[in-house]
């Protein structure tokens, strides 16, 4: 069974054990590749997640397909100051709760540009595949 997800690239593997192991995690993605990811989803939708960096995502990588439980954008605003300046930095963030749902194994890989999320056509794992 095929589905179409967005991918959450560069998950650290201490990230994914934890899904594996707990099959729920709740995770705060600062990169803008995932961040833009994290933008075009709704809870309930379903997440690829992997190790792999986003530009060595290609048909037959694996990881794990996730579901979103919660998600919430966030913006962080810093302050530094001295005697002659005055600085306010703003970052944004996005914290979502995601559920493993089973792994999975790319097929074809869609979109992926600056500042737009990656789609990929997902394969679910369900036994082991000898390949």
């Amino acid at each position: 069974m095929s589905m179409i997800c967005f991918a959450l690239t560069g998950i650290t593997r201490q990230v994914i054990q934890d899904l594996i192991k707990n099959r729920i995690r709740t995770v705060e993605i600062r990169s803008p590749h995932n961040f833009y990811t994290l933008q075009g989803v709704d809870v309930g939708d379903p997440i690829f997640v992997t190790p792999a960096s986003h530009t060595d995502v290609i048909p037959g990588t694996s990881g794990l397909i996730t579901r979103v439980n919660e998600l919430q954008i966030m913006t962080h605003r810093m302050v530094q100051s001295g005697e002659n300046y005055y600085e306010e930095i703003e970052s944004q963030a996005a914290r979502a709760q995601l559920q493993l749902v089973s792994y999975g194994r790319v097929r074809t890989v869609k979109g992926g540009g600056f500042a737009s999320p990656m789609s990929l056509e997902v394969d679910e794992v369900r036994y082991c595949d000898a390949r």
